[in-house]
């Protein structure tokens, strides 16, 4: 079964290694590489994606991700459209509702008709039409291509909207139950609108980490487990809904007390160590958090998991490497002993 495989990176990196990363990941057929939008914690998003645009030929360029409420959306659409004739047509815009870079300010969850109405303000504005946004009417006097539009969903209105609306849709989770039940809201949305969601390119956004045994590979994925549990817990185990309550009574009957054991990462995250090696939260993560979240241990592990993940339909496996100390490493050593198992 063919898995494309991509890269995320940029909260650790000074910004003179982009270059060097970018490189690298196309060189060894990477299918996209994505920068952290969060400017308290990383370096500049669009310096890091013109950089990786001049420094590669074929890899896809893109947020992990933005969000519409930082900038105004006309300006995101408007550098993402600078860094896609840049790269030759090669960037898309990653979206999603912030997170850490909203959560630093001192700003929380805007509500799911401003997003809404963000999401279809990119559609619009980088596709030359008319595009409205809080009241205003504009356009773009020069961008006349659409740039693909992918977003990070994560609660079923989430991930209904992405249906309905996306290109592509980035969605935390390795384990097929909690996949199943994510595609499941996207084709609610999809159909909504008589939209094939087959169609829609579906990545499970993860970390891998190749090593003797998992627990070998836990003080480096630990922390980002943390965020993705964090945000899990937030969005799906602290409110009710029959969506939600169907999710949670299978993730309950999948591994008993696990929401338990989300909730004691998010009880203990502290937002300014948001993605960094080491930091206090990834001591609360279990290990069967990291095996619902991320790909680790042997070859033989990761490829298991990986090949379950297929059978989900789902064809893209995306790969942060925030927390992972030899990061040019890694991507090699994903390249040489994963990625030749899913090439057909």
């Amino acid at each position: 079964m063919k898995i494309n495989f991509g890269l995320g990176t940029g909260r650790n990196e000074p910004i003179w290694q982009i270059a060097d990363t970018s490189k690298l990941a196309d060189q060894l057929g990477y299918k996209h590489i994505t920068f952290i939008d969060s400017q308290n914690l990383s370096r500049d998003v669009y310096s890091m994606m013109s950089i990786a645009a001049l420094n590669s030929h074929s890899i896809h360029i893109g947020h992990g991700v933005t969000n519409p409420f930082t900038r105004h959306p006309s300006v995101t659409a408007n550098s993402t459209a600078t860094v896609n004739e840049l790269s030759g047509g090669r960037a898309f815009i990653g979206i999603g509702a912030g997170m850490s870079s909203l959560w630093t300010m001192g700003m929380g969850a805007r509500t799911q008709e401003e997003f809404r109405e963000a999401v279809q303000f990119f559609r619009d504005y980088t596709s030359g039409r008319e595009a409205h946004f809080q009241g205003a009417v504009m356009h773009s006097e020069w961008i006349q291509s659409p740039v693909p539009l992918y977003l990070a969903a994560t609660g079923p209105k989430a991930l209904q909207l992405a249906g309905e609306l996306a290109d592509g849709i980035m969605v935390t989770a390795v384990h097929p139950e909690i996949l199943k039940w994510k595609l499941e809201q996207i084709e609610v949305g999809a159909n909504r609108v008589g939209r094939d969601p087959s169609k829609i390119d579906v990545w499970a956004r993860t970390m891998c980490y190749v090593a003797d045994s998992k627990e070998q590979a836990r003080r480096e994925v630990a922390s980002y487990c943390a965020t993705n549990a964090t945000g899990m817990y937030r969005s799906l185990f602290t409110r009710q809904s029959k969506p939600l309550n169907d999710l949670q009574n299978r993730m309950e009957k999948m591994s008993p007390g696990i929401i338990d054991d989300f909730k004691v990462v998010s009880d203990a995250y502290d937002n300014y160590e948001h993605e960094r090696t080491d930091a206090p939260h990834g001591k609360k993560v279990t290990q069967r958090i990291i095996d619902s979240l991320m790909l680790t241990g042997t070859t033989e592990d990761i490829c298991d998991q990986v090949s379950k993940i297929s059978e989900t339909g789902i064809r893209t496996v995306s790969m942060t490497l925030y927390t992972i100390i030899d990061k040019m490493g890694m991507i090699k050593e994903i390249s040489d002993t994963i990625m030749p198992h899913f090439r057909n």
